[in-house]
């Protein structure tokens, strides 16, 4: 769980390049509050519902799975989660296709050149998906432990404590956070 929650929240990464690319700058905060309570609400709401439905017998990792297949209420939000799933790819792999092409190929007009390397993402995207589609979460977990701890959690607080922590307080807590975030890194790893 701890390795998994780290994953969901390294998707922090995508707001910065959105908001370079927002015409409205000064509205983006409320924006982005307002979109983070949602979605917080969001999924209180659809894990409250589906623990008071299931209780805490459920014997199938995928909610949706345990759902009358059927029924179009249930395939209209399998749909809606698939249409999702195609436009939020877009935003996340975004960040991932700017460096490897500034990496790569340096600054280039050779938009054959971008073409087949954003492709080639895509195309190593889905193939990791496919191996490990049966195995997902334990996947996400290792994902979250390995990767998106340091860039969710330690990175930040190194960079707070080297440039913007003042007192020994804050520095003793970006020092705890570091810590505990390797915990979480090592504890998940394993």
């Amino acid at each position: 769980m701890l390795g998994f929650s780290a994953f969901c929240f390294e998707g922090i990464g995508i707001v910065m390049p959105t908001m370079q690319r927002t015409q409205n700058k000064e509205q983006f905060p409320k924006i982005l509050v307002a979109v983070i309570g949602t979605m917080c609400c969001a999924f209180i709401t659809f894990g409250t519902v589906c623990y008071m439905t299931f209780g805490p017998d459920m014997d199938e990792q995928i909610i949706t799975e345990m759902l009358p297949a059927d029924n179009y209420i249930v395939i209209a939000l399998k749909l809606i989660f698939c249409i999702n799933m195609v436009f939020s790819y877009i935003i996340h792999i975004k960040p991932c296709n700017m460096i490897i092409e500034a990496w790569v190929f340096k600054p280039t007009d050779n938009m054959w050149l971008i073409n087949a390397s954003r492709f080639f993402v895509c195309l190593l995207g889905a193939m990791g998906a496919v191996l490990v589609a049966d195995k997902l979460d334990k996947f996400f977990g290792l994902l979250g432990a390995l990767l998106c701890a340091p860039v969710a959690f330690i990175v930040p607080a190194c960079l707070h404590y080297k440039m913007l922590a003042k007192s020994k307080a804050e520095k003793r807590v970006d020092i705890l956070l570091v810590v505990l975030s390797f915990s979480i890194l090592v504890f998940c790893t394993a």
